[in-house]
């Protein structure tokens, strides 16, 4: 088998499991939700849009939410695949919520996400990491704090975290808690899609990926013998029997 070498950074790191995480069995309403105005606890919300473990039975046969999605952007020699999976989630409900597009920066959200790791230098992140800071921080328009990679550890001024505000989020929640089987989390993953719920998600990259490349970004079945380049974190967009991811540009994927 013929590799293909990489040419572009990742940067997902795995999470470790947590008993914290919000779950979409979670019915308590926090006090930031309340001071939002939000009566509703996840569970709730998730019961009046037919999230329930029994819907998944009648999913449709496929999703495609790619009408909503934003352009694909090149992290490029970063590996801020994390934070540009978060604006990608970002983007996708201002474009689908509110019909605008923002261009949410990428390097601000990296950069914040390291500090709340208290990390600096090009180390990757946590998607867990990256959902705290959009909820802690929020994330400010692109234009205000340029993607420039050599910028990657400048800390941004204030006025970039006062406007940041204006585009936090409030509440995020985990599919995979420990002891979910395969099967319950992809139901859920299709659940989420059905009703217009993208998801980040990260997964180990190997050598083979640059196939891709050649054959219409199709990412080929990892074989016995092939080197681990690392992992990366993208955002699945729809379902039709193969899951439909957004990514960076990556290697042409």
């Amino acid at each position: 088998m013929a590799e293909t070498k990489l040419k572009r950074k990742m940067g997902w790191r795995p999470d470790y499991p947590d008993f914290r995480d919000n779950t979409a069995e979670n019915d308590n309403v926090s006090l930031k939700m309340k001071t939002f105005g939000q009566t509703e606890s996840i569970k709730t919300m998730f019961g009046k849009m037919g999230l329930s473990e029994a819907s998944s039975k009648k999913l449709p046969l496929q999703k495609d939410l790619r009408d909503w999605c934003p352009p694909i952007e090149d992290q490029e020699d970063l590996g801020s695949c994390t934070a540009n999976a978060g604006v990608a989630l970002v983007e996708y409900f201002e474009r689908r919520a509110l019909g605008v597009h923002i261009d949410a920066s990428r390097l601000f959200l990296y950069k914040v996400t390291r500090n709340l790791m208290k990390e600096t230098g090009d180390t990757g992140a946590y998607l867990r990491s990256t959902m705290g800071a959009l909820v802690l921080f929020g994330i400010p328009p692109e234009e205000y704090w340029p993607y420039k990679t050599k910028d990657f550890d400048v800390e941004p001024p204030a006025f970039c975290y006062g406007f940041a505000q204006n585009y936090q989020a409030i509440k995020y929640y985990r599919l995979d808690p420990p002891g979910t089987s395969p099967a319950v989390l992809l139901n859920r993953i299709k659940s989420n899609l059905a009703a217009g719920l993208p998801s980040m998600f990260g997964f180990t990259v190997y050598t083979s990926i640059g196939q891709a490349d050649d054959n219409g970004g199709k990412i080929p079945y990892p074989t016995a013998g092939e080197r681990i380049e690392g992992g990366h974190a993208i955002v699945a967009v729809g379902y039709d029997d193969k899951l439909k991811i957004n990514n960076t540009i990556f290697i042409g994927i």
